[in-house]
């Protein structure tokens, strides 16, 4: 959106809550949004009626006591919850198409396309999660299923009663709040400055966005000590946790922090500018204060899986090498030596009357292109946990059978965990393809494939015309965090069409810098493959398959590369 329609986009918004108001007498100080993030028709006409009923000071100030309470999220969230319902069943008798517009609402909530954002308020504030639930399924007439006693009351006394009016409001509000929301008052958050609260970077829910309010700002003469330099010092220190766990749980960082921080702050632009990356080697033996348990175990899970069916996975390698080596005969040149069997050199043949060990056959060697390289990228992602063995599997007979053919082989797996988007070489171009390296694969996460795409940049030779990135995965581009979009507050869940959009115009930017492009598939999103891959996939539903169904296809794919 350009300024002007952001423009027109807010007004429009502002307007719904002034003709639920019946009032232009306020300013607009909250803005209702829907679980996928942007802000809503009903909770804006909803919360315009409760400043009828309520007054606009009385609301504004009650969510301006708990502005720098560190639980203000829940507060806002209780709010909101209570006015819903306050303001409906005050207002339906007169404007009876509110029931409508209500089962509207509740059928998004419950969309199945949102299933990642009520699982992030889950996380979050899972205790509003369930009231939410409980309320989204009444307006429904679903089944609620099993509701626990705790649960019950609370669903039946968080309300504000009939008779509320502004006189009241607050004491009301608050009682609830300590009742049942254990609410206490805390002001630890007073000296942040610039605070813009939302309630989406994780992903979309039914919240409020806080417009920015006096009390968000420290005074212009204020040194940064004190309490306010305690509370950045403490984000700073969060922000190192954060970055540690990345670590003991990934390995070590490929690059110090200066290069990674420079890394981070030229690729993480646009829809991806709140996240953050994070290149590594992997955990190895002799990283003692890492996590090795998490290792181990992962290598023990797939050794397990592969000892099972051992036999039809080595015919797997044996197979695919001689289908990749067929290809390179046609494809690669030779060089001859001088041996004592081959095709016999006349030029040499008078040798034989003197030593009968004299070499005077000539013998052809492949000789493939040593510019010529395959990354194989791996989705990590927990969505691949149920094949996360045969995922790793399927790893290993690739580069295997490359590595048989003296092709150079990368192997990287990638996924998003929190802020992090991670790239781990598993095996580097000039390691063997052991397979407790490649085994050490593991699935936990998600997948944000578009800045997956832009992070790889940073580990990519500069001439890549010779390079083949084949990419196994599902092709199902889901994240937590949304795509942030320029404007007034419109993100984006990142998932679907958002998320394949996003993966298909990264992976496309590559291309035109040379990048041949290719993916191995594994499930049942086939479309979404064809958007971002075009025609260069291939779907798979076992390891054990793969000599016999990517066997020409992988031909294909190296003879792209020779021709280019």
């Amino acid at each position: 959106m350009n300024k002007n329609q952001d423009k027109i986009y807010e007004n429009r918004i502002f307007n719904l809550q002034w003709a639920g108001a019946t009032s232009y007498d306020f300013d607009n100080f909250i803005i209702g949004e829907n679980i996928d993030g942007n802000p809503d028709f009903y909770l804006n006409l909803i919360i315009g009626i409760a400043v009828k009923y309520l007054g606009h000071r009385e609301i504004e100030n009650l969510i301006n006591s708990w502005t720098d309470n560190p639980r203000r999220e829940k507060y806002d969230l209780g709010l909101i919850y209570m006015l819903e319902d306050f303001a409906y069943n005050k207002e339906l008798c007169k404007r009876p198409v509110l029931e409508s517009l209500r089962k509207s609402f509740a059928e998004k909530f419950l969309a199945d396309k949102y299933d990642l954002q009520r699982r992030s308020l889950a996380i979050r504030q899972n205790q509003m999660y369930r009231l939410e639930m409980l309320r989204m399924k009444e307006i429904l007439g679903v089944s609620p299923g099993r509701i626990s006693k705790k649960d019950l009351e609370l669903y039946k006394n968080l309300r504000l009663p009939e008779d509320t009016d502004r006189t009241n409001l607050e004491e009301r509000v608050l009682d609830l709040f300590k009742t049942y929301l254990g609410y206490k008052e805390n002001d630890i958050l007073n000296r942040i400055p610039f605070i813009k609260f939302s309630f989406f970077e994780s992903a979309g829910r039914v919240s409020l966005e806080r417009s920015i309010m006096p009390s968000s700002f420290a005074g212009k003469n204020q040194k940064s000590h004190g309490l306010r330099a305690f509370i950045l010092n403490f984000k700073i220190k969060k922000r190192r946790e954060s970055l540690d766990y990345i670590e003991k749980t990934f390995g070590r960082s490929l690059f110090d922090e200066k290069i990674r921080l420079g890394i981070e702050r030229d690729l993480c632009t646009g829809g991806h500018k709140k996240s953050r990356l994070f290149y590594t080697r992997g955990i190895t033996e002799n990283d003692k204060y890492l996590d090795q348990d998490l290792n181990k175990k992962a290598i023990e899970r797939h050794l397990l899986k592969f000892k099972a069916n051992q036999a039809s996975y080595m015919r797997a390698i044996s197979l695919l090498s001689k289908e990749i080596k067929l290809k390179i005969n046609l494809t690669s040149s030779f060089d001859e030596d001088i041996s004592a069997r081959g095709k016999l050199a006349s030029r040499l043949a008078y040798k034989a009357e003197i030593s009968d060990r004299a070499k005077i056959f000539k013998k052809k060697n492949l000789v493939t292109d040593p510019s010529m390289k395959v990354d194989l990228l791996i989705d990590g992602s927990a969505s691949l946990l149920d094949k996360e063995s045969e995922v790793a599997i399927e790893a290993y007979i690739l580069s295997k059978s490359l590595e048989n053919n003296s092709i150079l082989v990368r192997v990287i797996s990638f996924q998003t965990v929190g802020d992090f988007t991670i790239l781990t070489i598993l095996k580097d171009y000039d390691e063997k393809a052991e397979i407790k390296k490649i085994f050490r694969f593991k699935t936990m996460g998600w997948n944000r494939d578009g800045l997956v795409f832009r992070a790889y940049r940073a580990i990519l030779n500069k001439d890549i015309g010779n390079t083949l990135s084949l990419i196994l995965t599902d092709a199902n581009p889901q994240d937590l965090k949304p795509l942030i979009t320029k404007g007034f507050r419109f993100n984006k869940p990142y998932q679907d069409e958002v998320g394949v959009e996003d993966a298909k115009k990264n992976i496309n930017d590559l291309r035109k810098k040379g990048l041949k492009i290719a993916a191995i598939i594994s499930g049942r999103h086939t479309d979404n493959a064809k958007e971002i891959y075009r025609s260069d996939f291939i779907k798979i539903d076992k390891a054990s398959s793969i000599a016999r169904v990517c066997g020409k296809f992988i031909k294909k794919q190296i003879l792209s590369i020779e021709k280019s």
